[in-house]
This record gives structure tokens, C-alpha cells and sequence, in this order.
């Protein structure tokens, strides 16, 4: 009885270890900041593909692109709908498993068009969203468009003195440069994490048949 109690206390540590982490709660404002794309769309339909494990599908959900608050410069690619992707293998991974209307922060991934959501976003459905929160949405679009368009004027200027060079990288592949990487460092410590635990726990296992087959020939 108490070997079960310590694998499901070490079963529960693990799932901690490897849960999400986030800089501090999400709220609207740091959701809008570091998202790439913000809109209120409708889900309608869900679909679960192979994960490569037994355990767990994909979730693919399809979206109806309502209104878009924040496009990153994506033009027409985003205008109508889209597809969501989310793992469960990925602990970070919003999965969005049921259909209705969302106002949904999220960022591409750029080799298969697909957009992702994470924890660290504030995700809500649209009926669950206040008046002021709505108010603050609208806000954050208009400021973001005003810098956006500063930002083009300004790019448009300094382009005429420019010399072709690496310096021409744009902010954007940048931003995802430094994404990309970030990404990868966590899933290096997700996935070393799990190799201690693993090991960690392969060891408590052996050691528990060693002992209890002592007793059993005692």
C-alpha cells in the first residue's frame, strides 16, 4: 500500500515538473503583446490526428476568422479562417476541443501554416468576456496599428539609404528567430526532465522488485 502511495505521489511530482511555466499570470495586455496574431473566431470543426503516441491525439480545429485585432503583417493569408494546432504531448499546448466563438492570442508556425496557442496566453470564450476587457481589446488594437503604421513610414525613409546587406533582416524574422530558439531550449529541459524522471523512476521500480522479492523468499 504505501509502494502504490509513493508512485502516485512521484505520478503527481512529475506531471508538476512538466507542466506549463509562464512568466507570471497571462493577462489581455501581455497576451496581445507577445501573440503574433489576436481575433474573436468561431470553431467549427475538431479533428484528432495521430501523435506518434497511444496516449494522445493532435487536435486540429478548424476556424472562422471573425474580427481581427492584432495580423502581425500577415496580409491575406489570415482573413477568413484558419486551422489550430495543439499537442498534448506539448504541455504549453491550448487544445481546442470544443466549438463556439473565442477571442484567441496565438502565433504561426511557419513550416505548416498552422496557428498555435499556449497557456501563457489568456485564452477566452467570447461570452465570457466583460465589456471593459472588450474596451481594453479594442484599445490595444488601435495603439498597435498606430505604431505599425509609425513603424512603416519610418522603415519606407531609411530603405532609400540602406546598402544590400545582413542588416536588411526584418524585425519579424528576428522575433521569430529569438521564438524559435527560446522553443527549442524548452523542449531540451522538458526533455532532459523527462530522462531523469524516467530513469528515476525505472530505478524505484527495480529496487522496489528486489525488495519485495526478498520477502517473497523469506
Amino acid at each position: 500500500m504505501k509502494f502504490k502511495v509513493f508512485l502516485l505521489s512521484l505520478l503527481l511530482f512529475s506531471l508538476k515538473v512538466l507542466a506549463c511555466k509562464c512568466n507570471g499570470e497571462p493577462t489581455l495586455k501581455s497576451s496581445f503583446e507577445n501573440a503574433d496574431f489576436v481575433f474573436i473566431g468561431e470553431v467549427y470543426d475538431i479533428s484528432e490526428v495521430p501523435s506518434g503516441f497511444k496516449t494522445g491525439q493532435n487536435i486540429l480545429s478548424k476556424v472562422k476568422i471573425n474580427k481581427v485585432y492584432k495580423s502581425n503583417d500577415y496580409g491575406e493569408f489570415y482573413q477568413q479562417t484558419a486551422t489550430l494546432f495543439g499537442s498534448p504531448l506539448h504541455s504549453c499546448n491550448v487544445l481546442f476541443t470544443r466549438k463556439g466563438k473565442y477571442l484567441i492570442f496565438a502565433y504561426e508556425e511557419k513550416d505548416t501554416g498552422f496557428l498555435l496557442s499556449d497557456h501563457c496566453f489568456l485564452q477566452k470564450r467570447l461570452d465570457e468576456l466583460s465589456s471593459a476587457e472588450l474596451q481594453e481589446l479594442a484599445s490595444l488594437s488601435s495603439q498597435y496599428k498606430k505604431i505599425s503604421e509609425n513603424s512603416d513610414t519610418s522603415n519606407h525613409a531609411e530603405l532609400t539609404d540602406l546598402i544590400v546587406g545582413d542588416s536588411n533582416q526584418s524585425d519579424r524574422e528576428i522575433k521569430e528567430q529569438k521564438k524559435e530558439i527560446s522553443t527549442l531550449n524548452q523542449q531540451n529541459n522538458r526533455y532532459k526532465t523527462i530522462i531523469y524522471i524516467s530513469t528515476f523512476v525505472i530505478v524505484m521500480l527495480l529496487a522496489a522488485l528486489i525488495i519485495l522479492r526478498k520477502k517473497s523468499k523469506r
